[in-house]
């Protein structure tokens, strides 16, 4: 009402239900809040959960192909879910990363194991791409349980912090679920993903420069080879996991070994990787900087760092921008047509920054699925 207008017959009304409702607000908005934050979660997790469901019977389709009843695979996928890995001691570092390492590759020979035993009627490469499949069914698995406890705790205590943390971070983990939800027929079916453009890059590279399938090098460390070329006057070693079956292997102990073995001859390491683009950056986009281009939880990294280093060895990196979507879904095409100039750009680099005579590391780092030798 304005002041000084008569009153009329419904103004007490109208200032009655303004007082109710700012009673019943300041009383129960907290609730009311809470209430919106568990629906808006309690739809995320409809959609968590039937992404992990689909996820999990693609998987089982796919391992059933390999010679066991679907019964025993949907079991022993069951059970393989909750695999996890502890995390070594770090109070105190030294050695900490040489644990690290360790444990990975007892989880990756249990990974190996168990694939082996459900699929044994798989080829090598196809147990690696299974390897891969299982991963992102056990990942979406995960996603789901972990927002499901969080929900069921907040909601059984009332904690009005714990829901608005799950709440606010839903948005982040239903687009992670989702880009891996994208990714498994990717996996399963063994196509080029985007992570693949390293593998991709270094194979191209070394094509065109005289290499062949038949010149890969394999093993130098587990499951990553390279192919040894000749770019103008200089000796490249081109470094990749051994494809088209999914792994990554283990590149960065590759490089420190490949140095180890030409006994100082190496004067450049360059790393060729996928890498997370920023929101409004353009897909494909392509950056070089310095340092070691791999993504790995640390012991890789600390290897290709410290070689350098010990060895007075430059090292330079180049990336390809992808989202995660693109980055564990089938190969975007924009990042595909990026792969020239990467290759330009690596030729522009050793031919500016070593001589002739100079012997040069080429490592593309990622998952080498559907990219064959």
């Amino acid at each position: 009402m304005q002041f000084g207008a008569e009153p009329n017959e419904f103004s007490w009304i109208i200032n009655l239900a303004f007082f109710a409702f700012i009673m019943i607000f300041s009383l129960y908005g907290q609730k009311i809040q809470m209430w919106q934050w568990l629906k808006q979660i309690e739809l995320g997790l409809i959609e968590l959960k039937k992404m992990a469901l689909e996820s999990r019977q693609t998987a089982i389709d796919t391992f059933k192909i390999y010679g066991r009843e679907e019964e025993y695979v949907a079991k022993e996928i069951d059970r393989w879910s909750d695999f996890f890995t502890i995390m070594p001691v770090d109070l105190d570092p030294a050695g900490v990363l040489q644990r690290i390492d360790h444990l990975f590759e007892q989880r990756s020979d249990r990974f190996k194991e168990f694939v082996g035993q459900l699929a044994p009627e798989a080829t090598d490469s196809e147990k690696l791409s299974l390897e891969n499949t299982l991963e992102v069914a056990q990942v979406l698995g995960l996603i789901f349980r972990v927002v499901r406890h969080f929900y069921i705790l907040g909601k059984k205590t009332g904690s009005t912090i714990m829901v608005m943390q799950i709440q606010m971070q839903l948005p982040e983990l239903l687009r992670l679920a989702k880009a891996y939800h994208g990714a498994i027929d990717a996996f399963a079916e063994g196509k080029p993903i985007g992570d693949a453009i390293g593998p991709l890059v270094v194979t191209k590279f070394a094509r065109e420069h005289g290499a062949t399938a038949d010149s890969y090098i394999p093993e130098i460390t587990r499951e990553v080879g390279y192919y040894e070329v000749e770019f103008e006057g200089r000796t490249i070693y081109a470094i990749r996991a051994s494809g088209p079956g999914g792994t990554v292997g283990k590149p960065g102990f590759a490089v420190k070994k490949m140095v180890e073995q030409k006994s100082g001859k190496i004067t450049r390491i360059i790393t060729v990787d996928a890498a997370l683009k920023l929101e409004g950056e353009k897909m494909g986009r392509v950056a070089e900087g310095t340092g070691a281009a791999i993504g790995d939880i640390g012991p890789e990294k600390h290897a290709i760092e410290q070689t350098a280093t010990d060895h007075g060895i430059g090292i330079e990196a180049i990336v390809i921008k992808e989202n995660e979507e693109v980055a564990v879904g089938v190969m975007d095409k924009r990042v595909l047509d990026a792969v020239p100039e990467v290759i330009e750009r690596i030729e522009a680099s050793i031919r500016n920054r070593t001589k002739q005579g100079d012997h040069v590391i080429l490592a593309g780092i990622g998952n080498t699925i559907g990219i064959g030798l």
